[in-house]
């Protein structure tokens, strides 16, 4: 068609349309025909490599069978040997040519072809064109059929027509042996083309079936290494006649190797085998050899390179077994790494699970949602000390009544447990108690699975010490701990409740405010142990002289309260207070020695418009007021007694306004010698010349600053005005150069940190000589803490200052310390001066100073 278009003259427009319209048709036949005939007819060389290595092998035998075959047939026709050799040596050549070309399918296959069909042609021509001897064309045609490509099949159908056609013409003889054929051997060349190829259409058909066969077989094996690929499965057989196994290309992935890069063998697969896991690998296929089990599987662990390893699940089975004897295998592998993996950390998030529940304090149980036990831990069993046999056996009707006979109230537990399985999404947290007087927390909460409960899961912590430690904590909270009394949060409490009840039911209470007198001492002398032992003794001596109704209190300290609640009048309560005071009066034997010990007492009696608070304060000035009426004794609180509380208070608040407005003074007594009546020295007497109330004597006063710890500041301020004051008189001329000044150290001062340091300030501002300076001390105030008080005068001695004992003789001092003090004089008390005016009364004066001249002391009358 080419040919005639570039043939066709330019102006000829007929032929070009003509052209035009080939062209189309040709264009339709390439788009529709072709097509449709290539999804009729086979494609060829489908076969796979190993299919046509056989059928290609065969074939070649066949061709170099038919050279000895010929040489026989040659002799049998009458064929001389030379000729029959010649014909012979020609298939010969071209079987010889065939071999040398195998690795070209192509050029392979059309020299077999040429070969097997110059075998037709050299008997057709040795039978002399024998009808007959021509089916061995179709057979050979036949034969060239199963490679199932086109180039062999056309040139064996080029073959015949040629051979028939040229070999006809040129001497007929040698192929037809019938007159027609000798006339026109073309046109028999062409029947006998028509019939191999009619021949072989069922051929034809068989390869295009086989094709499609192949196909289909091909796309299957795809899909199932595809499948094989993406579930990570490879397959297997294995033969025991020859040694020999069929692995899939999975297979030899899964193994960590290329497909087909080594020799598919049993040993190849074991050596891949962790070292661990081989044993049981053996052991399983021994077991299949041995015929004791027909399959088995396992997971074992195969060793990749790179010391990398993955986890296989193998599956092993007996694929063919002839009498007994196991002849095939066949198998599979599963990569199953990440399940694995996946279980060994499930299983190491249960184990970890089991031990953290094992682990917990709690007891914890876990129930379906028909109550039935799923699970427990051993210290839910210890907890409710219910044998793990009963929990085991799941005999849940047992375990409930083992349970029910240690609860106090087994109808409200199990009313609960009802209650919550009524509700299975309900949250729970309640106590319960046991008749042994244990105490369990219980918690409940659902147990869900994707979001659906599938049971319950119960908590229980025994809390039993915790109660019973926040039972002693609010004990103690309100409680004394020496005396297990109420302490004064619990009596306020106890006195507003029956204030409240006195107003609604008209009936009447009253509080007394207990004191013991000089307790202080006690603890001085004999220590606090002592002085706790005191208080537990007197603390059982005031409980037996009140109802038990009554609530007595310990205040702190050496301070007692009682609640007297619904009294009958107010002289049954006068009387409690005498019982309490004389009980308390009476000697305690503490330490090898008998205490005596008083106590003041204190009483106001409730009123409907009367405050706690203002009570309890009504009864503690009531208990102050008996303690300076002399001690040992009770008052009733009268409204006055609120008045000098205040004007105590007043005057409390005055005196510490006075030390800051310099409303202190000092006034000075001369101190003479009897003998001479020279004034040698004075002594510094402190005044308060308040703004109000005048001049203030000490008596008013120093026993408050004493009280209210103001007394350092104002003996400080004497101290410093006493030395400028004599250091001035000095100087003046208007006294003696040695004119010395005595002054008062009060016993928090003589015992308190800056006693030293004062006295050294003092005189250092003044610039008095340390000798004029005479520091007075009270017995007492030397009694209190005999050693600090010897270390501190010690230390005021050392500055070069004299000391002086004041009102001596009126204290309770052992003669023995004052021979340990360093005392210049000893003041005797004005007590001791006055009897001398009396001749008829006795003096102790003379003694005094007959003692004081025997320890070289001076002495001073006050």
């Amino acid at each position: 068609m080419m040919l005639l278009v570039i043939a066709v003259p330019p102006d000829d427009w007929r032929m070009s349309v003509f052209v035009g319209m080939a062209g189309r048709v040709r264009d339709r036949w390439a788009r529709r025909v072709g097509p449709a005939l290539g999804r009729l007819l086979p494609a060829g060389n489908g076969l796979p490599e190993d299919v046509w290595n056989r059928r290609h092998t065969g074939i070649l035998t066949v061709l170099w069978l038919h050279v000895p075959f010929v040489l026989a047939f040659a002799v049998i026709s009458g064929t001389g040997p030379l000729h029959a050799m010649q014909e012979a040596l020609a298939i010969s050549a071209i079987a010889i040519a065939a071999s040398a070309t195998r690795r070209s399918r192509r050029v392979t296959t059309v020299l077999t072809a040429i070969g097997l069909l110059t075998c037709s042609a050299v008997l057709v021509h040795l039978s002399g064109g024998v009808i007959e001897v021509h089916f061995h064309y179709f057979v050979m045609v036949g034969v060239i059929t199963l490679y199932q490509q086109w180039p062999p099949f056309l040139v064996a159908i080029g073959y015949v027509i040629l051979q028939h056609g040229v070999a006809g013409a040129l001497d007929p003889h040698m192929v037809y042996n019938h007159p027609d054929a000798i006339a026109h051997p073309w046109r028999w060349a062409t029947v006998h083309g028509i019939f191999i190829l009619a021949m072989s259409s069922a051929g034809i058909v068989s390869w295009r079936l086989n094709e499609q066969l192949v196909v289909a077989a091909r796309r299957r094996e795809l899909a199932l290494a595809e499948a094989q690929r993406v579930s990570r499965l490879g397959s297997w057989t294995s033969n025991r006649l020859d040694g020999t196994a069929q692995w899939s290309d999975e297979m030899f992935r899964l193994l960590g190797l290329v497909p087909g890069s080594v020799v598919a063998r049993p040993a190849a697969f074991l050596s891949r085998v962790a070292e661990r896991d081989r044993p049981a690998v053996v052991a399983g296929i021994e077991s299949l050899l041995t015929g004791d089990a027909p399959s088995f599987s396992m997971d074992f662990q195969v060793d990749l390179p790179a010391g990398s390893s993955r986890w296989l699940h193998g599956r092993w089975r007996v694929s063919e077994r002839v009498e007994g004897e196991v002849r095939a295998l066949a198998g599979t592998l599963q990569d199953v790494t990440e399940r694995t993996l996946a279980n060994q950390d499930l299983l190491g998030a249960l184990s970890l699970h089991h031990a953290t529940i094992e682990a917990t304090a709690d007891g914890i149980l876990v129930v379906d949602l028909a109550g039935k036990i799923v699970t427990y831990n051993r210290r839910f069993a210890e907890m409710w000390r219910v044998p793990a046999e009963l929990l085991d056996a799941g005999d849940d009707e047992v375990v409930l009544t083992f349970v029910s006979e240690q609860l106090a109230d087994p109808s409200a537990f199990f009313a609960k447990v009802e209650e919550l399985y009524g509700s299975p999404d309900a949250d729970s947290t309640d106590l319960v108690e046991f008749a042994d007087g244990r105490v369990f927390e219980r918690n409940s909460c659902p147990q869900r699975v994707e979001g659906s409960v599938v049971g319950r899961v119960w908590s229980f912590r025994d809390i039993t010490d915790r109660k019973r430690l926040e039972q002693e904590l609010a004990h103690q909270a309100f409680h004394d701990s020496l005396t297990n009394l109420a302490n004064q949060a619990l009596f306020r409490d106890r006195v507003n409740h029956s204030i409240v009840r006195s107003a609604r039911n008209g009936t009447s209470l009253a509080v007394l405010f207990i004191d013991l007198d000089n307790f202080k001492t006690v603890n001085d002398s004999l220590g606090h142990t002592a002085g706790d032992e005191l208080l537990v003794r007197v603390t059982e001596r005031i409980l037996g002289c009140v109802r038990e109704s009554d609530t007595v209190a310990r205040l702190g300290g050496d301070e007692f309260a009682v609640l007297l609640d619904e009294n009958d009048d107010a002289a049954s309560v006068v009387d409690v207070a005498s019982r309490i005071i004389a009980s308390v009066a009476r000697r305690v034997h503490l330490t090898g020695q008998d205490i005596h010990v008083t106590a003041s007492v204190g009483i106001a009696f409730g009123a409907p418009d009367v405050h706690v608070d203002q009570l309890l304060r009504n009864a503690d000035l009531a208990m102050y007021t008996a303690k300076r009426n002399g001690k040992g004794r009770h008052d009733v609180y009268a409204p006055e007694m609120h008045a000098v509380a205040v004007e105590r208070l007043e005057l409390e608040n005055d005196l510490r306004r006075a030390i800051e407005r310099g409303e202190l003074v000092v006034h000075y007594q001369p101190i003479v010698a009897l003998d001479t009546l020279d004034v040698r020295g004075v002594e510094a007497l402190v005044r308060w010349e308040h703004p109000t109330r005048g001049l203030v004597a000490p008596l008013s006063f120093i026993a408050l600053a004493e009280e209210t710890g103001l007394i350092e500041e104002v003996g400080r301020f004497v101290l410093a005005r006493a030395c400028n004051d004599a250091r001035a008189l000095q100087l003046s001329g208007l006294a003696r150069h040695d004119l010395s000044v005595s002054v008062n150290l009060a016993p928090r001062q003589l015992l308190g940190e800056r006693a030293v340091a004062d006295v050294v300030d003092a005189l250092a501002a003044s610039g008095l000589d340390p000798s004029t300076l005479v520091l007075e001390i009270t017995e007492g105030a030397m009694m209190t803490d005999p050693n600090a008080a010897i270390a501190t005068l010690d230390a005021l001695k050392g500055l070069g200052v004299r000391l002086a004992v004041d009102d001596f003789g009126t204290g309770y001092s052992s003669l023995s310390y004052l021979q340990r003090f360093p005392i210049d004089l000893v003041k005797i008390d004005r007590s001791f001066v006055e009897c001398l005016l009396d001749s008829a009364a006795p003096s102790l004066a003379p003694a005094i100073i007959r003692m004081a001249q025997s320890l070289d002391l001076a002495a001073v009358a006050a």
